[in-house]
């Protein structure tokens, strides 16, 4: 019996296009896994319920996604990942800033249903990573593996588990406990 998997769906909430543009390239083509993409492609067209058989049509959708200069780059990022709805979302936290922290809390709000893993360097402290698995993201990958592992990470967290690196496991049982 052959039973064809759903493929994950998967958006990058990025406020750096180029760095997104990045995750994308990676993911693109991967079994499995269905991208939404920042631009109108036919499958965010289609999800939004929007048809591009005229030419007004078209102009609607390219207006809707495109950002909007009277809000800040957050705001867009949260807009655009409300309209594509994936099942899955990637978010850089680079410098876990308190603007990084605002824009994932206003995701977590905004689109609960999203299961979140985060993109992190190692200048980020264990006890910020623990943070931001505590508002609810489900996985985290340093940038050092996200070659290797981001397809295995989404694929993992889009079957309902978690995403974390082993050694990290004993201290979020602490956390956890305390």
């Amino acid at each position: 019996m052959n039973i064809q998997m759903q493929p994950v769906t998967v958006a990058i909430a990025d406020t750096d296009r180029d760095r997104r543009a990045g995750y994308e390239r990676l993911l693109q083509g991967e079994s499995g896994i269905r991208l939404f993409t920042n631009g109108a492609s036919g499958d965010e067209a289609s999800d939004e319920g929007l048809s591009f058989g005229h030419l007004k049509d078209r102009a609607l959708v390219d207006r809707r996604l495109k950002p909007r200069a009277n809000v800040t780059a957050n705001e867009n990022e949260v807009a655009r990942i409300k309209r594509l709805k994936p099942l899955v979302l990637l978010v850089n936290l680079n410098l876990c800033t308190d603007e990084d922290y605002a824009l994932l809390l206003s995701l977590r709000h905004e689109c609960p249903e999203a299961l979140m893993v985060f993109l992190a360097d190692d200048s980020v402290h264990e006890d910020k990573i623990l943070k931001v698995l505590e508002i609810g993201a489900r996985g985290y990958l340093k940038y050092e593996t996200v070659q290797l592992h981001l397809s295995g990470a989404i694929k993992a967290v889009g079957r309902g588990e978690a995403w974390v690196p082993r050694k990290m496991m004993g201290n979020i049982m602490d956390h956890i406990l305390n």
